[in-house]
């Protein structure tokens, strides 16, 4: 009568750490990628507040009769502003220069709102008759 040996019942421990080796980098990259979208969707939504906030200044501007001093030719700012507009210890700086007869055209300005924060900046432009 002969003896075999049977090897196949188990896993190795070569074979162990191997696999356990290959879940370990797709689990980092998995993991890699989670961070990113978070990232990611962080600065989205922080680019997308400060946009809001210089539209509502464009906005604010074009419903204000000329005579108001946010009218006025030159360099406005607030800070401290939160992403619903309130002022605060927010992270938004808004700052607005107002160009009066822009173009040569007397009835004409032109006003650049630009939306700052501690890592980035919105600027927007508008035209107004």
């Amino acid at each position: 009568m002969s003896r075999t040996i049977d090897n196949a019942n188990g896993f190795t421990l070569i074979e162990v750490l191997v696999a356990t080796c290959v879940m370990l980098i797709v689990l980092s990259g998995i993991t890699a990628m989670g961070v990113s979208t978070i990232r990611s969707d962080s600065q989205s939504n922080t680019m997308s507040a400060a946009t809001l906030l210089a539209r509502a200044k464009l906005e604010e501007l074009r419903l204000l009769p000329r005579t108001d001093a946010d009218w006025a030719a030159g360099s406005h700012s607030e800070t401290g502003l939160h992403a619903d507009g309130s002022i605060g210890d927010g992270a938004y700086v808004r700052e607005w220069v107002v160009e009066e007869d822009y173009n040569t055209n007397k009835n004409l300005s032109r006003v650049i709102v630009t939306v700052s924060w501690y890592d980035g900046e919105v600027s927007l432009t508008s035209l107004y008759w």
